[in-house]
């Protein structure tokens, strides 16, 4: 596995979820700004010599990274804490409690999308 196909793979589905942005594709902007993040701790998990798994749980990753003895700053895994869930709310009406795109809003996905846009800048500083 190669950390740079990883961390290309996330800019692009970071740049994905802005395009959905743009669009209105408020629900699917906030899945892609979750995979965006998922394929970026994936790449720092690799960089750091360690097989990532098959895990969509950004918690495990967490988890992973801190145990290579990366420290993780609290707004990251905040970052991480609030983006985590929309792997599955995004996609599944029994998560979402209702039809996941009537569940997103402008706002709410700009505000993911900077989240996650946050957490790969310090991704890519730690790949370095």
């Amino acid at each position: 596995m190669n950390y740079k196909e990883w961390i290309e793979q996330a800019l692009e589905d970071l740049d994905t979820a802005k395009v959905l942005l743009t669009n209105g594709k408020y629900y699917a902007s906030a899945f892609y700004s979750q995979q965006a993040v998922e394929k970026s701790l994936k790449s720092l998990i690799i960089y750091l010599g360690k097989d990532p798994g098959k895990t969509h749980s950004l918690t495990e990753l967490i988890e992973m990274v801190e145990k290579e003895g990366v420290t993780m700053p609290i707004n990251i895994k905040e970052n991480l804490m609030v983006l985590s869930p929309h792997f599955i709310i995004s996609r599944y009406l029994d998560a979402a409690n209702g039809v996941p795109f009537k569940q997103y809003s402008k706002s709410i996905s700009e505000d993911l999308y900077n989240r996650a846009k946050e957490v790969i800048e310090w991704v890519k500083e730690n790949l370095q």
